[in-house]
């Protein structure tokens, strides 16, 4: 009888398939938690917010009412009522859209970092020379938090600089947010971009800091796309008619 060959398989090759299995559980936690993150974020959307929007109409009613002026005092109070319900509705919606972005998921990433960069006066500079491939919801969630802090700390550290955030694509999905500002940026344990660090090792990820003394500042953030080296090249087919910048 003829026995069976042993497919050859090489410490490399164990270890390679130990690492993608790691990979693999770690973006099934963060999955999962994206998953809760977006439940959340429609049950403020479609509940709490609705109360408070409802809430602010009837303060508005009430405004109108004859009676109050008769009472001034009243009527002082139901304005007061109804700025304040203004301003926690205003504090929710930042809520919301800090939770879980929803142009994210329908426009892509290039849009919805386009979307914070409109909102920093014209200073960042989003660009993607080509089109990206369809990525897991987690590791979307990762790349776009970790553009969003990357901006912001530009902005509080740096504020008259101007930034630029080029987004690339291959086996690892690449984002590095660059500004001209005096450098001198790290790592401080418990700060924003310490906790980005942790977020994208659970998808094998890296962030990277250069900030000489003098600038410029470059904080990158790298996130594989292939688990296992055996796997073929991702299709870089855009998601949702993402449009390059």
């Amino acid at each position: 009888m003829f026995g069976r060959r042993k497919k050859h398989v090489s410490h490399e090759d164990e270890n390679a398939k130990k690492i993608a299995d790691l990979i693999r559980s770690r973006r099934a936690i963060v999955d999962a938690y994206e998953i809760e993150r977006q439940r959340i974020e429609r049950n403020l959307h479609d509940g709490t917010q609705q109360y408070l929007v409802a809430a602010a109409m009837k303060l508005g009613e009430a405004q109108l009412s004859p009676s109050l002026s008769a009472d001034l005092q009243l009527a002082s109070l139901i304005s007061e009522a109804k700025d304040a319900v203004r301003q926690g509705l205003d504090s929710l919606r930042e809520t919301v859209r800090g939770i879980h972005p929803q142009v994210l998921l329908e426009l892509g990433l290039v849009a919805a970092i386009n979307d914070i960069a409109s909102r920093s006066g014209g200073r960042v500079r989003v660009v993607c020379p080509n089109p990206l491939p369809q990525l897991p919801e987690g590791v979307l969630a990762a790349a776009y938090f970790f553009a969003s802090e990357a901006i912001a700390n530009s902005a509080k550290y740096a504020p008259e600089a101007s930034v630029s955030a080029l987004i690339t694509s291959g086996e690892s999905l690449s984002i590095s947010v660059v500004d001209d500002g005096p450098g001198g940026a790290h790592l401080k344990q418990g700060h924003g971009l310490a906790g980005l660090r942790e977020r994208l090792a659970a998808f094998g990820g890296v962030l990277l800091i250069s900030s000489p003394p003098g600038g410029p500042t470059r904080i990158s953030a790298e996130l594989p796309l292939l688990v296992e080296r055996w796997q073929p090249t991702i299709n870089l087919a855009q998601k949702n008619g993402e449009k390059n910048e």
